[in-house]
């Protein structure tokens, strides 16, 4: 995409709030590229002052935020990331379950590594469906440093998983924030819960091992990225709404536990 003010083609836009163009970094800031809505600039800078002091009420801040959208959108560059990360993903779950006791069989080690990446892609993807409703810019974008982590952790035993994540940008308040990051662990929650929840169907057969792999695989992802610290989604739950990121907390330990321990 290019930037509205120099023409330059950007990978990672930041998009105006305000005259809703997208930019470079050097002119991602209003006064940087002469916005067209200079007026809404100030008065809602005056009014982030007064809300961050506790003048103006909930109910006036809700007004102030974007409007919701809840169409998933997706540019032709972020399909191209979320290809390659996908494949990347499943690339790792294979050499992981290759290995893995759980997996059985040709067969149970490519339903392993399929349920380990869509917990992958469908994760990211809640993280941008809740995002962009809330009226926010989220596009999935592969890490250089990521990249080649994952991409060595096919060869090695030691496994770095992370070829990407959903970036965002935009105005939100701290109840948006947790909210989009709330999504992609409760989406591996689901997923556990409805793989345990058919699991005795197919006991004795080679696809029990693999779903139960899948299901232990999803209720980890869920249990790590809710650690409360740093760039994890756990963070931004716990500083939203502490109960809540108790809850899932909890349950994703409780089923990273079971799921382990499984007879």
């Amino acid at each position: 995409m290019k930037c509205g003010r120099c023409g330059v083609e950007v990978d990672l836009p930041f998009r105006c709030n305000y005259c809703e163009q997208y930019y470079c970094t050097e002119h991602r800031l209003p006064e940087n590229h002469d916005c067209s809505e200079t007026w809404r600039v100030k008065a809602l800078r005056s009014t982030r002052t007064r809300m961050a002091s506790g003048q103006i009420s909930a109910e006036v801040r809700r007004l102030l935020l974007p409007p919701r959208s809840w169409n998933i959108r997706f540019s032709e560059t972020e399909i191209k990331h979320l290809t390659v990360g996908t494949g990347l993903v499943t690339a790792a779950g294979i050499s992981i379950f290759v290995r893995n006791p759980f997996a059985v069989g040709v067969f149970g080690i490519v339903l392993s590594s399929v349920l380990f990446s869509l917990g992958f892609i469908l994760h990211e993807l809640a993280h941008k469906y809740v995002a962009q409703g809330y009226g926010l810019w989220a596009e999935f974008r592969l890490s250089t440093t990521g990249l080649l982590l994952t991409a060595l952790s096919v060869l090695s035993p030691i496994k770095f998983i992370a070829p990407g994540a959903v970036m965002i940008a935009g105005f939100a308040d701290k109840m948006r924030i947790g909210r989009t990051a709330f999504a992609g662990p409760l989406v591996n929650i689901i997923i556990t819960a409805g793989l345990l929840i058919v699991l005795p169907t197919f006991k004795g057969t080679w696809a029990h091992s693999a779903l139960l792999a899948g299901a232990a695989i999803n209720a980890f992802l869920a249990f790590f990225n809710l650690i409360p610290i740093g760039v994890f989604d756990g963070q931004k739950v716990y500083s939203w709404n502490k109960r809540h990121w108790a809850v899932l907390f909890l349950v994703s330990a409780a089923l990273t536990i079971y799921t382990n321990l499984f007879p």
